[in-house]
């Protein structure tokens, strides 16, 4: 009978993550080889077991379930699952991320119009300031950027955050919650702001006055985006950077990130 054992790579929190494709294991020897694992990490006093399968290795997923592992996490191409070992301590794995972000665009022109869309589904179609789900690797005002030239065609420059919404749950996923940011940005070119809605999202688009948008009954324009608005126009009134935004970076470690101060 095989000796072998699951290799992995151990973290500062004895915990340690495997692989599926580090171990190539065959699915009649995996039960076995996962029984030895276990004994041998609980042995060690290793906390908690990562263990990352990949879709070609799927055989592990009821063999892991059935060892007391619980699903963590998934993403295209693989499954996360993970045990707690200790019998004696509760468990601290940290939860996957649990927000999702979304950002919008506040658009004004030299005009003082602003830019405004309607989608074409959802619980609320009436007029609102363009935007949508930040995608990964995007900064929040990249996010806002693009939302709106995909939505409007009209290419943007950001000036500052100017509000934000929290919720803790949103109904489309259990237990995720939400947060929605609001940026002001500027067009690029303001020769070239002719609206070109997108036609698979959205159903109308054009520039209002404040005149018009103050006009329009609750029902075309939620007092949600009112609040926005009046955000927007407080923030220019004051003629203040706002929520402003500039890149911090740490050589030594490598990192970079994106810092967003109040003035």
């Amino acid at each position: 009978m095989s000796q072998k054992l699951l290799q992995g790579k151990s973290d500062i929190y004895r915990g340690i993550s495997i692989r599926t494709q580090d171990n190539p294991v065959k699915s009649a020897e995996a039960v076995e080889v996962l029984k030895r694992s276990i004994e041998k990490w609980t042995a060690e006093n290793v906390h908690g077991v990562w263990f990352k399968v990949l879709n070609k290795d799927a055989f592990w997923v009821p063999i892991l379930v059935e060892n007391g592992f619980d699903f963590h996490h998934a993403q295209p191409g693989y499954v996360m699952l993970t045990k707690w070992l200790p019998t004696n301590k509760p468990a601290t794995l940290p939860r996957y991320p649990f927000t999702s972000i979304g950002v919008g665009g506040v658009v004004m022109n030299s005009k003082e119009q602003f830019l405004l869309i309607k989608e074409k589904r959802g619980i609320y179609l009436g007029w609102k300031f363009p935007g949508g789900l930040a995608d990964p690797n995007e900064d929040i005002f990249q996010t806002a950027q693009r939302e709106v030239l995909e939505e409007t065609g009209v290419e943007t420059d950001f000036e500052t955050v100017v509000t934000m919404r929290h919720s803790t749950s949103i109904s489309s996923y259990k237990n995720v919650g939400d947060m929605y940011f609001v940026c002001a940005l500027k067009p690029k070119d303001e020769n070239k702001i002719e609206p070109k809605l997108c036609p698979r999202e959205i159903s109308a688009c054009q520039w209002m006055t404040l005149e018009e948008i103050t006009n329009l009954p609750p029902s075309e324009f939620h007092k949600f985006n009112k609040s926005i608005l009046d955000a927007y126009l407080h923030w220019k009134k004051s003629g203040r950077r706002g929520f402003y935004h500039e890149k911090f970076e740490i050589p030594e470690f490598r990192k970079s990130w994106s810092v967003y101060t109040v003035d």
